[in-house]
């Protein structure tokens, strides 16, 4: 029997001991289905037959020798190539898989016929000829298409905008894109065949580590880099370093792609650091404060040492503030802080806890030690303080605690410097306590109105105040703002600026907050118009409560819960809050996430500080109040006139409506009328009224 006639008669049993074959050469392929694997081999073998049942000449044999034979033995091999290649397989799987098939059938065949005549010979040359044909149009198509894969990434990598490189197993550039090349500041034919350090690169060691790891695990890493480039530019990137296996399955080199993520970072920082640090003085707030205390505190019970506590509060910073401004208090305490950190080490803390109160953690100090250091704090707030040319001076009472005679825990050790500087602003002020037992007699001024707010909560003793605000265009009342009032059984009637430092330090910010938001929400539904439309209502929120995304949710549910999600919220934040909560990436308005109610976001003491105009337009701002610092001055064609002219003609020009703060006298109000604000808030048209009184002078005025 002849071979072509062999391979037809006997093609179901060539191609089962083919599969096989190829099952050992490819692993990776069982459990594909058999037709899968067979697709060309039949192709092949019928080409083969057809080939051998064809005359031959000496010229297309010599062709043959040459890898040129006939046209389809190119488009077979070529199909079969480009399938294997999608299959995952190796070049050198596929020309063992032909090979194996031209093994399988000879054998057959040769078995068959026991003993080959000269005819038998030539088929089998021939034979040969065509599986050389096979593997040599297999492997161009299969090269083909790997070329312009890897020409295909190359471009992609060259042109992405994140660094990309090739590194080999011992750490050696092999390729690297423009981005990578930029980011070391070195040209591609000074990188290729040096590893990062012999450039030395910032990161050279930490990424030498990483490719050695991949090469020696063969897994992925993943990577965040700090990198200081040539030029001076700080950069985070987070990289992914990927081992590449050859079909030995050895690492022949790590490629590494990098993102840069600095934007990120800083932003994390910078919601990071508003959590932690006081926006005013750059000092550590609260929450670092009481953190860096137990820290200290666990450190000195391990090391058998001790350390002081400083409370430190301003004498006469009321009058100062009251005689500098508001502008100038906040100065006035910048320079405050700056003096009691110049009074201590690195190792030491200096924060401050809210309003014009400090505290200091003296570290590995004993009590002498403290008291000395106490004492220079105390020369220092002497000295006069030059706040815009002006001459002030003020003092501080100070109280020392020791830990560990004076508490072992770090509530009990706060509380005790508390009382021992309650104790020197009892006595005059301008003099340092040290704690003793018979202070804890006594009780705080700080702890005593932190207690009665509590109490103030539950027994009812907080109300909320409306003052109106106007449009300017028809005199009529077109808002209101929302504002606390303690209706304290000793002291009287008192302000939020009596209390808000207790509030945002002692963990009842949130409470107050949902119930001052809860009693407006009522009000605009109360004080709807004629067509239905409920009243709007502007909050004037602590921006350390109004960032909480808790705070959001328990408005959310008990929105619900009583069914107030029609109406007319506006919250107002300081500049600065506002990019905070920008940077943060948190939006309250579209958190909130009720279709009936229309919470709006307004800036307050608008014009003093810098704000992100970014923020304005992505929160939809719905208004500006002009602080009221610049609105005193206008009305006298100075810088106060000129200034409040651009801000409203801005904000107008963004689509922002402007409201006028502190309007006293008809002629600010003249002022703002000429310049086109759109509304006033102030004395000229009322104080501040209770919930009933409000009523009744909002239904006079639409009467």
């Amino acid at each position: 029997m002849k071979l072509a006639q062999f391979i037809q008669t006997n093609m179901e049993h060539l191609l089962e001991d083919w599969e096989e074959a190829v099952l050992e050469i490819a692993p990776a392929l069982k459990g594909k289905d058999s037709p899968a694997l067979r697709d060309h081999a039949r192709e092949m073998l019928d080409f083969i037959s057809r080939d051998l049942s064809t005359s031959q000449t000496s010229e297309e044999s010599a062709s043959k020798a040459l890898g040129k034979g006939k046209e389809p033995a190119s488009d077979i091999g070529g199909e079969h190539g480009t399938h294997r290649l999608q299959q995952g397989m190796s070049m050198l799987q596929m020309v063992q898989e032909l090979r194996a098939l031209r093994a399988r059938v000879t054998r057959a065949w040769g078995l068959q016929r026991r003993g080959l005549t000269e005819k038998d010979i030539d088929e089998l040359v021939r034979f040969n000829e065509s599986i050389d044909q096979l593997i040599a149009s297999s492997i161009a198509s299969f090269s083909a298409i790997k070329d312009q894969v890897s020409r295909l990434i190359e471009a992609m990598l060259k042109a992405s905008p994140d660094p990309a490189a090739i590194f080999e197993p011992d750490g050696r550039y092999l390729f690297l894109n423009d981005a990578m090349a930029d980011l070391v500041n070195t040209k591609h034919q000074e990188l290729i065949g040096k590893t990062p350090g012999e450039l030395s690169v910032d990161l050279a060691t930490e990424l030498q580590d990483a490719i050695t790891t991949s090469v020696t695990t063969g897994q992925t890493q993943r990577r965040e880099y700090h990198h200081h480039s040539p030029s001076g530019r700080e950069l985070y990137l987070d990289c992914q370093l990927v081992p590449v296996l050859n079909d030995q399955n050895e690492v022949e080199a790590v490629v590494k792609t990098s993102r840069d993520i600095t934007e990120r970072k800083q932003a994390e920082y910078q919601v990071w650091r508003s959590a932690n640090f006081d926006e005013l003085t750059g000092l550590p707030n609260r929450r670092l404060f009481i953190d860096r205390l137990e820290q200290t505190r666990l450190e000195a019970l391990r090391k058998g040492s001790s350390f002081a506590l400083l409370f430190v509060d301003l004498d006469r910073f009321k009058q100062a503030n009251d005689q500098l401004g508001h502008s100038g208090g906040d100065k006035l305490l910048a320079q405050v802080a700056e003096r009691m950190s110049a009074k201590v080490r690195a190792m030491d803390t200096v924060a401050r806890l809210g309003g014009d109160e400090f505290t200091l953690i003296l570290k590995e100090t004993g009590r002498d030690g403290a008291a000395e250091v106490a004492k220079g704090l105390l020369n220092s707030l002497d000295q006069a303080f030059d706040i815009d040319s002006q001459q002030t001076h003020i003092s501080g009472s100070i109280g020392l605690a020791l830990f560990p005679d004076d508490g072992r825990e770090t509530e009990q050790l706060m509380h005790n410097a508390d009382q021992a500087m309650y104790a020197a602003k009892a006595g005059g002020g301008q003099q340092i306590r040290v704690y003793e037992p018979s202070m804890a007699q006594s009780e705080s001024c700080y702890m005593r109105l932190n207690r009665e707010l509590d109490d103030a909560l539950r027994d009812n003793q907080l109300e909320v105040y409306y003052q109106p605000i106007v449009d300017i265009r028809t005199g009529a009342i077109s808002r209101a703002e929302a504002l606390l009032r303690w209706n304290h059984p000793d002291k009287g009637l008192l302000t939020p600026s009596a209390f808000l430092s207790v509030t945002e330090h002692s963990g009842l910010t949130e409470a107050i907050t949902a119930f001052v938001l809860e009693q407006a929400v009522i009000c605009s539904l109360r004080w709807r118009d004629p067509s239905g439309e409920s009243f709007p209502i502007n909050i004037n929120q602590s921006p350390a409560s109004f960032v909480t995304r808790s705070l959001v949710g328990q408005w959310r549910a008990r929105l619900i819960e009583i069914g107030l999600d029609e109406s007319r919220i506006t919250m107002e934040l300081t500049p600065a809050s506002l990019n905070n909560i920008h940077a943060s990436g948190f939006n309250p308005v579209k958190s909130l996430g009720l279709a009936g109610l229309r919470l709006h976001l307004a800036i307050d003491d608008f014009g003093i500080k810098p704000f992100s105009l970014l923020a304005l337009q992505e929160f939809n701002m719905d208004s500006v109040k002009i602080d009221r610092e610049l609105i005193k001055g206008t009305g006298q064609g100075g810088d106060a006139d000129r200034i409040v002219e651009s801000i409203i003609a801005m904000a107008h020009a963004i689509g922002v409506q402007v409201v006028g703060v502190g309007v006293e006298t008809e002629e600010q109000l003249q002022f703002l009328t000429r310049a086109g604000c759109d509304y006033a808030q102030g004395f000229l048209f009322s104080r501040p009224l209770r919930q009933n009184d409000f009523e009744v002078l909002l239904r006079r005025r639409e009467g």
